[in-house]
Formats: structure tokens, C-alpha cells, sequence
């Protein structure tokens, strides 16, 4: 009787484990399909025990005192999948110097260099990319030096390693909302400025130990038993605008001006913009076109955002427009366009990561070159 109960238990501790190997399985095959709550918990499991990449590999910045962060170059199909972005990307490195870009090799005379951070990177393919476009769309000769998670102070140590040496006729600044608030970041990192209140950060992932490493069924179990005593406030909401499920948060986090830090950041980084431009003229013998890329929120002003919130996010935005038209600046803001190609159908961003998609970057591409073809002192001869 004793060994017929034991085989029964064997068999089925057996069959446990086929159904938690399967399930393991299925979440690693299925991923893409799962919800965007369960890929955010399960991103950093092991793809397969016996290998350390992660189901998504963390980005690969590089955090630098002089530039901010950094890509190393030689990246070849590094694989990037946030929210509801995916895509590859490979960098290449000018002049053996240290930062990667995803652009292609110099093609001279070099007409246009695109300054920026993610959204000039871009969340896309690369020939989705607004950069990209200007080359094979309108034939410009484009290098794209766009560095994820940097601001206006980052981008302008750039110019004489990188800029400079390609001598380009035109230099695409493009600005989005965060950028003061990484003005801030970077100007503590040199110790120019003590510390200062900032923005809630996000929250980090508890650690559930070294077997949630593995194990995708572990780490759902362990993470669902956490947040029984420890809700997580996802700080946003989905709604659904054209047919489809659109994630918006409703945290300002960096676009607050309430915070001593974000505020010092838009001093810095305005007074960036006007040495950039004095060097412009004066030694780089180029046109500076800022690109101004709104958020996601603002173009979209679901009903779920007060007019009070959509002001305040506008904030840096409209200041730095402001600046623009009191300087006599080249300033293209994407507002306009984006609202437009909203209400027509469009999807412009992505629905649950906040860069734009294939569309935005496509109509950025032809904002720029249309604004490039109507204004006479923007000469690439």
C-alpha cells in the first residue's frame, strides 16, 4: 500500500513538473502576446537557464561624466523591446572614439547632423527613423548622433569630438521634455550644482531572489504574493482612442517645474542653446533647427488628464518656444502635426512605450524637409 502511495505521488510530482516546464516554455515563446503587465514583470528572466541573456535585454547605456550616457560602439542587432516597441539596433564608432552611433558611415559632403536623445536615436527600425528618412526620402546627407537618456548640456559635448570634424551645413537640436530635468542630472554628475528636489523616481523591482532569475512561473507567483501587501501604483491609465488601447501616464515627473531641479535644468539648458548658437555662427559656419517633440498626453488630451496637468506638461515646451521666437531661432514644433495626424487616424506614438512610431517619425521626416526647402537661409551649398 506504502509503495503504491509513494508511486502515486512520484507520478505525480512528475507530472507538476512537465506542466511547470511547459508553462515555463510558453511564457518564453508567447511573450510578445502576454499583457503589458505580465512582460514587465517576467523582462528579466533568463531567456534559458543556461545562458545569461534576459527574456529583454537591459538597454546598454553607459553612464558618462562628460557626455551623460553613452552607447558603445560594435553593436550588431542588440535587441530592444519596450512596452510595445521592439526593434534592433547596430552603432558604429567615428574616429575610433568611444560613442556608438546608429547612423551610417559618413557620406560627404555631410549636409545635416541630427542632435538628440531617444527620440532621435529613435524607438523604430532604422529606416523608420526621421533621420533616415531625410536621407532616403529627401536625399539629404544625414548623420544621426542621437544618444538615449541625454539632455541639451550632453548633446552640446558632442559638437567638438563629432559635429566639428563633419562639418555640416545644418544641426537638427532636437528637444524633448525631459531634457531640463537631465540638464539637472548631468550637471550634478560633474558636481557643478549640490543636490536639489527632484521628481519621484520610478519604483525599482523587489528582488525575489536568485530562482526568479529562472523561473517565469516563480517570478509571476512571487510578484503577485508582493503586491497583495505592497500595490504598485502603475502612475497612468489605458484608455482607448482610434480603436486601439493607449497607455498615458499621469505623473509630470521631469516636465514639473515645481522642483528645484527641473527649474535649474531649463536655466542650464536654455543657456546651452544660446552658446550653441553663438558657436554656430561664428565657427561652425551652420544653421541650428530645433526639433521640439511633444509628449504623448499633449497631443492626445484624453479626458482623463485636467486641463491644469495638459498646462503643466506643456510647460517646457511652450518656454522653450517662446525662446525660440524671441531669438528669431529656427524652431520646428511637431505639436500642430501631430494633432492633426492624430484626429485623422494616425497613431503617431506608440500605444504603451511614449516614442513615436514609424508615423511620427515619418511626419517629422517631412516637417523638417519642408521646413529646410521654405526658409532661403538654410543654404547646403
Amino acid at each position: 500500500m506504502l509503495s503504491l502511495v509513494i508511486k502515486r505521488l512520484g507520478m505525480m510530482l512528475f507530472g507538476i513538473m512537465i506542466a511547470w516546464i511547459m508553462v515555463e516554455v510558453f511564457l518564453r515563446v508567447g511573450y510578445d502576446a502576454l499583457p503589458r503587465d505580465a512582460q514587465s514583470i517576467l523582462q528579466h528572466v533568463r531567456r534559458v537557464p543556461w545562458d545569461e541573456e534576459k527574456l529583454v535585454p537591459p538597454f546598454p547605456y553607459i553612464l558618462s561624466r562628460e557626455h551623460q550616457a553613452m552607447v558603445a560602439p560594435g553593436h550588431k542587432n542588440y535587441p530592444v523591446h519596450w512596452g510595445d516597441a521592439k526593434f534592433t539596433f547596430d552603432t558604429i564608432s567615428l574616429w575610433d572614439m568611444p560613442v556608438g552611433f546608429r547612423t551610417r558611415e559618413p557620406q560627404w559632403p555631410v549636409q545635416i547632423v541630427a542632435l538628440g536623445d531617444s527620440f532621435t536615436f529613435c524607438w523604430t527600425d532604422f529606416d523608420d527613423c526621421w533621420a533616415e528618412r531625410l536621407h532616403n526620402d529627401y536625399g539629404y546627407s544625414v548623420m544621426n548622433l542621437g544618444v538615449p537618456g541625454t539632455g541639451t548640456l550632453a548633446h552640446q559635448s558632442l559638437i567638438e569630438p563629432y559635429v566639428k570634424p563633419l562639418e555640416p551645413k545644418v544641426i537638427i537640436w532636437q528637444w524633448y521634455g525631459n531634457d531640463f530635468k537631465d540638464d539637472y542630472d548631468l550637471d550634478k554628475m560633474r558636481g557643478n550644482v549640490q543636490p536639489l528636489p527632484e521628481p519621484p523616481q520610478p519604483e525599482t523591482s523587489p528582488d525575489y531572489g536568485t530562482f526568479a532569475e529562472y523561473s517565469t512561473v516563480y517570478r509571476l507567483i512571487r510578484d503577485w504574493w508582493y503586491k497583495q501587501d505592497h500595490p504598485v501604483d502603475d502612475h497612468g491609465f489605458v484608455t482607448t482612442v482610434n480603436g486601439r488601447q493607449v497607455f498615458f501616464t499621469d505623473e509630470l515627473g521631469a516636465n514639473d517645474f515645481g522642483y528645484a531641479s527641473v527649474e535649474h535644468g531649463w536655466q542650464r539648458g536654455i543657456a546651452t542653446l544660446l552658446e550653441v548658437q553663438q558657436l554656430a555662427q561664428e565657427e561652425l559656419d551652420a544653421e541650428i533647427v530645433i526639433l521640439i517633440i511633444p509628449t504623448k498626453e499633449e497631443i492626445y488630451a484624453p479626458e482623463e488628464l485636467d486641463d491644469d496637468f495638459l498646462r503643466k506638461m506643456s510647460e517646457g515646451r511652450l518656454r522653450l518656444r517662446s525662446i525660440c521666437e524671441e531669438n528669431h531661432w529656427h524652431c520646428v514644433d511637431m505639436f500642430d502635426t501631430f494633432q492633426e495626424a492624430v484626429k485623422s487616424g494616425k497613431t503617431v506614438y506608440h500605444a504603451f512605450d511614449f516614442h513615436l512610431d514609424a508615423s511620427g517619425n515619418q511626419l517629422v521626416a517631412e516637417a523638417l524637409a519642408q521646413y529646410l526647402k521654405a526658409h532661403e537661409d538654410i543654404n547646403f551649398e
